[in-house]
């Protein structure tokens, strides 16, 4: 009679933990769909809304930048006004932001609408981990933390192959329509089981931080963005000095805050240090390999949406394998050693990727992807329990903030200093690439040229005299993939960096 008395209300309190955790996972699907279906989408969004390479990058800068700086501080807004609460309103405003960006006419409109969409993604995020480790007791969180990343790893795996069927079959503005029915749902299914958590101690929000860090970013990438390696753009330059002066009004900020967004002894931790920059150099790599390849797929080679989301699919599912793999590797060999195993893989994938050409085949795209899958889990896993792990017990939250924080910033930072090495070198080739008076003008032509850093599908060559259509779009094609070149060239030297950067870190088999 005892036994069941107490085992039945502890089994209707997991079966209630266990619904909590679908509720968030719905709802984290959101937000982790977003991100590499809009990937596939991409080619499809520029070409029907006329945006250039620049236009195109700020629909995901704009995103990851503002993720980027309001991770931190929503973690904070999140214990203030409760836990279930802010999941609530971060999903209903982030699905409610998507059908704005599917309704957008122009890329501005759909930049702006990106933005909402990362202010309540942000939200979403910090108070979703919350709710989980509240619902359930802990001698069965690493389930549900099994369960949580294991979903994640299933969006990241299928959001490119959904995103080429949502594309291809009805058209981009489904790539954010998918979205309202996961976040209905999450809704109803949080509004049912969710029960209100926060913290006991509620520290004042660091609002002057958190303005100033978020402004330094966005004067960082667009200074970033708009600054090219053949010449200076002073608006660029400006925003880069800009955005550095910020940073150093953050650091005293935070000095003097009692109550700091952002505590900077934390970098005062070697491993802690070298795990916050290899987080953000594993993102830059990443969307180095996932951002270019998508636009030489479409429109250099001219594949479907679902043909170039299946030529990725080695990538995401062996990403898939390394991530779970990387743990146990760490704790058999070293987390050192996995750090470094990884840099060396990314660095082998991008050197395969120097070989592609126009027309290259699955030889040479097949084993890049499959090395970029392994050393991207490999560098991500490890770092993130670096960062993590180095860190006092109670400053997990906002150790975990700042972790996602740089893993944006590195995404953010990875397409805008690509993107520029890109523009700089495809209008530098193209200014030499002919001495034809015909095709040379058509190449200077700021259209074709603009078509170039976006892989120049047929599209981009409407405009051109039909006479030398095919000369030009040959060289279009050849130069482009010059510089996806260079860019995996940069890689490289990142991916080396990363490398040298594991070999400093502490760790306790040090």
């Amino acid at each position: 009679m005892t036994a069941t008395v107490t085992t039945e209300p502890e089994t209707r309190s997991l079966r209630r933990a266990w619904l909590s955790l679908l509720a968030v996972v719905l709802g984290i699907l959101v937000v982790q769909l977003d991100g590499t279906v809009v990937a596939i989408a991409n080619p499809a969004i520029a070409a029907d809304l006329g945006a250039d390479l620049a236009g195109i990058q700020w629909v995901t800068t704009a995103y990851l930048l503002v993720l980027a700086g309001l991770l931190i501080p929503a973690g904070n807004v999140a214990d203030r006004i409760g836990r279930k609460k802010a999941f609530l309103i971060g999903i209903g405003g982030f699905s409610l932001a998507s059908l704005l960006c599917g309704l957008a006419p122009n890329v501005e409109l759909l930049i702006g609408a990106r933005v909402l969409q990362a202010v309540f993604g942000a939200l979403l995020g910090p108070a979703a981990l919350a709710v989980v480790r509240a619902a359930f007791p802990p001698e069965k969180l690493p389930a549900a933390f099994g369960v949580f990343g294991s979903a994640s790893a299933v969006a990241l795996g299928g959001g490119p192959l959904l995103g080429g069927v949502l594309v291809e079959v009805a058209s981009w503005h489904w790539a954010f329509f998918v979205n309202l029915p996961f976040g209905i749902i999450a809704i109803a299914v949080g509004l049912a089981v969710l029960d209100e958590s926060g913290e006991r101690t509620r520290s004042p929000l660091d609002l002057p931080g958190a303005v100033t860090l978020t402004l330094a970013l966005i004067a960082i990438v667009w200074g970033v963005t708009h600054t090219q390696p053949v010449f200076v753009s002073w608006n660029g330059l400006g925003a880069l000095v800009l955005g550095l002066v910020l940073l150093a009004v953050f650091v005293v900020i935070e000095r003097r805050s009692p109550h700091p967004m952002v505590p900077l002894e934390l970098f005062a931790n070697r491993t802690f240090a070298v795990g916050s920059v290899l987080t953000a150099v594993t993102m830059v790599a990443f969307f180095a390999v996932l951002f270019y390849l998508t636009f030489f797929l479409q429109n250099t080679q001219g594949r479907t949406e679902i043909a170039t989301a299946l030529a990725l699919l080695p990538l995401t599912l062996t990403f898939l394998v390394s991530s779970p793999a990387a743990g146990a590797l760490s704790a058999r060999i070293g987390v050192r050693p996995t750090l470094v195993l990884g840099a060396v893989f990314i660095a082998g994938s991008l050197t395969l990727l120097l070989f592609l050409g126009v027309d290259s085949g699955i030889g040479i795209l097949l084993p890049a992807l499959v090395l970029a899958g392994f050393g991207i889990g490999f560098l991500m896993m490890p770092a993130a329990a670096l960062v993590v792990g180095s860190a006092p017990v109670e400053q997990a939250g906002v150790v975990s903030g700042i972790q996602q924080s740089l893993q944006q910033l590195g995404s953010t930072l990875g397409v805008a200093a690509f993107g520029s090495v890109l523009a700089a070198t495809t209008t530098a080739r193209l200014a030499t690439a002919s001495t034809d008076p015909a095709v040379a003008a058509a190449l200077a032509d700021p259209v074709v040229q603009q078509g170039v850093q976006l892989g120049f599908g047929p599209a981009s060559a409407a405009g051109v005299p039909q006479q030398v259509v095919a000369e030009v779009t040959r060289i279009a094609h050849e130069t482009f993939v010059s510089g996806i070149h260079t860019v995996f060239g940069v890689g490289i030297a990142v991916a080396i960096v990363a490398g040298l950067l594991a070999l400093w870190i502490r760790t306790p088999e040090a």
